[in-house]
């Protein structure tokens, strides 16, 4: 496999510290509420509600981040409440619903922020529809390009390129490190990558060449390259563009084309930057601006690997009404 080494780029992540949140902050985050799995609906409006009582400093930075993102295209709040007791909760089996955990500090956490960023959905394929949706080592699956691999990279993509309400926005909340604390969560903005571009690899990165894969947890368990749909690799704004990218299941579909995706995957690799996350830090990443993956760590199967709770965001849900059940968030597009 290719060995990554970044340029030497500015490690400044922008940070939104809630470390010194006062006591009525806290218990923002910490009063109980109704359940996210069971009265999804009232948890998610209880939680816009909640969220507008958040400390200015942490509502501006959202708003900021919505409206003209940041050159990294991320954003880190480090410092979140978490759940009482959760020391010793262990992680999911499987990555599947916890069923020791009895508190939903960590999806509100995620409900609130991802609310001043847009709404949240799930997507059915993905953890049977969950809206916060475990993620950690599964046993048997270390070297695949998935949520649950480990042993391998986890290989730059932007999240569900192939599908057709791709969210803008992807927020992972960290509730255990690994025990190592080596595993890194790596990303990669175009803004970075692009000036690395030639002009003539930009104008065909601009044309609908390209043809990407469908996700391993969405059916394709045989990792198959170009089994999606075409589309272009940049879009939008040929100075400030966004971002389609899967460095594992896309493929061009001229030699031009190739040598193009050949020059992106090498700027990539060159300006990539990451984050360890330790319990409370949430990340958010600008899915259309910024492709993301994690380096390799060794999990211990213990009940105490490494755990994410992650989310999708989309900003209009108006847009997938009809992939949607009346009243839920859960998009149901099929694929072959």
């Amino acid at each position: 496999m290719q060995q990554l080494s970044a340029v030497s780029v500015s490690t400044e992540v922008q940070v939104v510290d809630c470390r010194e949140f006062d006591e009525a902050t806290i218990s923002l985050f910490l009063a109980p509420g109704t359940s996210p799995y069971h009265e999804t609906e009232e948890f998610l409006l209880d939680c816009e509600m909640r969220a507008d009582e958040m400390p200015r400093f942490v509502r501006r930075a959202l708003l900021e981040f919505q409206v003209r993102s940041n050159p990294d295209g991320i954003l880190l709040l480090q410092g979140l409440p978490i759940d009482p007791g959760l020391y010793y909760v262990h992680t999911p089996i499987n990555a599947q619903r916890s069923i020791e955990k009895k508190t939903f500090v960590s999806e509100r956490c995620l409900a609130m922020i991802g609310s001043r960023l847009g709404h949240l959905v799930s997507y059915i394929q993905e953890k049977n529809g969950d809206l916060f949706q475990n993620l950690a080592p599964v046993q048997g699956q270390e070297r695949i390009q998935s949520s649950g691999g480990s042993k391998t990279r986890l290989q730059f993509h932007r999240e569900t390129v192939f599908h057709p309400y791709a969210p803008e926005y992807l927020l992972l909340f960290c509730l255990r490190s690994d025990h190592d604390r080596v595993a890194e969560t790596t990303y990669a903005s175009i803004t970075h990558a692009l000036p690395l571009l030639s002009e003539q690899h930009r104008e065909i990165l601009f044309r609908p060449l390209y043809r990407t894969g469908i996700d391993y947890s969405f059916g394709n368990e045989q990792t198959v390259k170009g089994n999606g749909p075409v589309l272009p690799v940049l879009y939008g704004n040929p100075r400030d563009p966004f971002l389609n990218y899967d460095e594992d299941l896309m493929e061009a579909l001229t030699p031009e084309a190739d040598a193009a995706l050949e020059a992106l995957k090498d700027a990539v690799a060159q300006v990539y930057r990451s984050v360890k996350l330790d319990t409370g830090d949430l990340l958010c990443i600008d899915n259309r601006r910024t492709v993301h993956g994690r380096s390799a760590f060794t999990p211990r199967y213990d009940g105490f690997d490494r755990w994410l709770q992650r989310s999708f965001v989309v900003r209009d849900l108006g847009e997938s009404a009809g992939d949607r059940y009346p009243g839920e968030r859960v998009i149901r597009t099929m694929f072959e």
